[in-house]
C-alpha cells in the first residue's frame, strides 16, 4: 500500500497543523495534481504529507527546514514513506537566503516567525502565472506586518481566517411527569415528601439538548491568503519580441 493508504504516525517534533486547518490550506492554495509547491518550514512534515498527497506524483514540494537536525529527521521520513521523488527537502534559512527557487511556484507556504520576511523571496519564487500564498500565525501582532508587507509586495485579495472547529454533542432530556404543569413546583415538593406518589409517575421523553464539547480545539492560528498577479512581461522584451517576428506575407 501507499503511505497515505495506510495510518502513518509523525513524531511530534513542533507543534502539528490539525486536519481542519489542513484541510482549508489545500483548498485555498487551489493544489491539485502537477502543480509546485513550496513549503517553510517543515517542522514535523504533517502539512507537508498532505501537500505531497494533494499535488500526486506528478507534482512537486519544496520544503525548507531551518533548524538541521529537524531537516535531517523529516528528509529520512519522506524517503521511509517512498515520497523522495516528490518531495525534495533542504535545510535553508528561507528569510535571509530566499527559497533556492525561481520562477516555478504554483502555491507558497509559510510557518516561521517573520513571514514578513520571506515575503520578498516569494515574489521572484512564484511563476508567471502568479498563484496563491498562505502564511500560518498563532499571533494578530504576526498578521499585520505579514499583511502590510504582502501588500506593499504587490500581492492581492489578502485574507486572513481563524478556524475553530466547535463538535455539537446531542443528549436527550427526560421529564418526570408529574413535574409538568402549571403546578409543578408544588407537585415537586409534595413528591419528595412521599415517595409512593413518586413512584406513580413516568418519564417523558421531552426534548432533545445539543451544545458544544467542552473539550473542542480551540484557538490554533491565523490563516493569511493572498494572490501573486500575472508577472507582466517587461517592455523591452515585449519589443524584442515583436522585432524577432517574422512576416508570413513578406515571405
Amino acid at each position: 500500500k501507499q503511505w497515505y493508504q495506510r495510518r502513518v504516525r509523525v513524531p511530534h517534533r513542533t507543534q502539528i497543523l490539525y486536519s481542519t486547518d489542513i484541510s482549508f490550506i489545500c483548498l485555498q492554495l487551489d493544489l491539485k495534481p502537477g502543480c509546485f509547491v513550496i513549503e517553510s518550514g517543515t517542522g514535523s512534515g504533517s502539512l507537508t504529507h498532505a501537500l505531497a498527497r494533494a499535488v500526486g506524483s506528478t507534482g512537486c514540494v519544496h520544503t525548507c527546514e531551518f533548524h538541521q537536525e529537524r531537516a535531517d529527521a523529516a528528509a529520512k521520513e519522506f524517503a521511509l514513506h517512498g515520497l523522495e521523488d516528490t518531495i525534495t527537502s533542504q535545510h535553508r534559512n528561507v528569510c535571509t537566503d530566499g527559497f533556492g527557487v525561481a520562477n516555478r511556484a504554483d502555491a507558497i507556504f509559510l510557518d516561521l516567525p517573520c513571514p514578513w520576511e520571506a515575503v520578498p523571496h516569494a515574489v521572484s519564487a512564484f511563476s508567471i502565472d502568479g498563484g496563491r500564498l498562505c502564511s500560518f500565525s498563532p499571533c494578530i501582532e504576526q498578521v499585520q506586518r505579514c499583511c502590510a508587507m504582502l501588500k506593499e509586495q504587490g500581492f492581492k485579495e489578502i485574507q486572513t481566517f481563524e478556524g475553530i472547529e466547535r463538535t455539537y454533542q446531542l443528549s436527550r432530556k427526560r421529564i418526570w411527569e408529574p413535574f409538568v404543569g402549571r403546578d409543578r413546583h408544588k407537585k415537586f415538593r409534595a413528591d419528595q415528601r412521599s415517595e409512593d406518589k413518586a413512584s406513580a409517575g413516568k418519564w417523558i421523553n421531552a426534548y432533545v439538548k445539543g451544545g458544544p464539547r467542552k473539550d473542542a480545539v480551540g484557538h490554533t492560528g491565523y490563516l493569511t491568503f493572498a494572490t501573486m498577479p500575472p508577472k507582466l512581461v517587461e517592455k523591452d522584451n515585449i519589443t524584442d519580441n515583436v522585432d524577432n517576428l517574422v512576416n508570413p506575407i513578406a515571405d
